[in-house]
């Protein structure tokens, strides 16, 4: 595999800046500045990375930063008060997150440039990419990319540490995931970029209550806030996974139309001797408690009634299944959870 240069890397991004935030003085002619040489290979040119299958994690293609020939950057302006909001009580669990001493960064005469190569994942799985910085200018454009995503973006004043979402990336498998970020040059440390974290998110959709007033989670549609467990998407699984820690938990946001209350009924799988954990489900201050079952299988589903709960509010509502303990080598699979409406 040839690895070019990273100016070559950068340079298409680079001359896209112009059309995005403030505008550099500078001419889009000139060449970037000339990065370590590196010895040439006589591989092919890597092939463009394939979309990843839905039926089961593909294996990834060569580190993004291998491609010369960036897509076209989705320009996403600035989100102001579109922002989403991050809940008080958000998990930590799971999230990836990288530091000033995890990238290299380099000031040139006409771009400063950001490079990460040390940011692992531990398991496949779709996140949302947040950056945190600061600004002592009014607006400044940049471009980032990771994997598969590629944003252009004006980053609005921050007198004080900012987040702001660049969009969702879907990691494949575990490994590195190499990310660049170009800004057009910033006097007296005018940007600071302070963290790139990666935010588990659902690979499906928001739940929604059906017409007869049910509610279904599926594994797809959860928040894996884990290390190790994670939607596992082949045909014959389509379950939440790998639970092979207690401290792993899966969350699901869903829009409800109708209050009440609500009967629980979890579908779950468990095998091996792995039967016996203690789990709880939990929604607002209310939570019930159940301990997994032998079922004959991780895969050979179960529906267990855990008793009833109730939803006071209509619009989005949170519910999670969280682990106490962990008997032997696995917790459970979960398949879904569906609310019955009482009555």
């Amino acid at each position: 595999m040839i690895r070019k240069p990273l100016s070559v890397l950068l340079l298409p991004l680079a001359l896209s800046l112009s059309s995005c935030g403030p505008k550099p003085e500078v001419q889009a002619t000139q060449e970037a500045p000339a990065a370590k040489p590196e010895a040439k290979k006589t591989e092919e040119k890597p092939a463009p990375v394939a979309a990843v299958a839905p039926s089961a994690p593909a294996i990834p293609e060569a580190p993004a930063m291998a491609n010369p020939q960036f897509p076209q950057a989705v320009d996403i302006g600035g989100f102001g008060s579109d922002e989403p909001l991050e809940p008080k009580d958000m998990p930590s669990r799971g999230i990836i997150t990288m530091g000033p001493e995890s990238w290299e960064h380099s000031n040139g005469a006409h771009w400063e440039t950001y490079t990460g190569t040390k940011f692992k994942a531990k398991r496949w799985g779709r996140y949302k990419v947040r950056l945190t910085y600061s600004l002592n200018r009014a607006a400044l454009g940049m471009q980032f990319r990771m994997g598969d995503l590629v944003v252009k973006k004006s980053l609005s004043n921050a007198s004080t540490p900012r987040k702001t979402y660049l969009g969702e990336i879907y990691v494949a498998q575990p490994g590195d995931l190499p990310f660049a970020l170009l800004t057009p040059p910033t006097d007296n440390g005018g940007f600071v970029l302070h963290e790139v974290a990666l935010i588990p998110t659902c690979e499906g959709e928001t739940p929604k209550q059906a017409e007869d007033g049910s509610i279904t989670l599926s594994a797809k549609d959860a928040i894996t806030w884990s290390e190790n467990m994670r939607y596992e998407p082949k045909p014959e699984k389509n379950c939440l996974g790998y639970w092979t820690s207690e401290e792993d938990l899966a969350e699901w946001e869903f829009q409800v139309t109708k209050p009440g209350r609500y009967k629980v009924t979890v579908s779950h799988g468990c095998g091996g001797g792995n039967h016996g954990s203690e789990v709880e489900l939990k929604h607002a201050d209310q939570t019930l408690k159940f301990t997994t079952q032998d079922t004959g299988g991780f895969q050979n589903w179960k529906e267990v009634s855990l008793g009833e709960i109730e939803i006071k509010a209509t619009g989005k509502q949170r519910l999670r299944i969280d682990p106490v303990n962990k008997v032997k080598s696995a917790v459970l699979d979960v398949q879904k959870v569906v609310l019955t409406p009482v009555g």
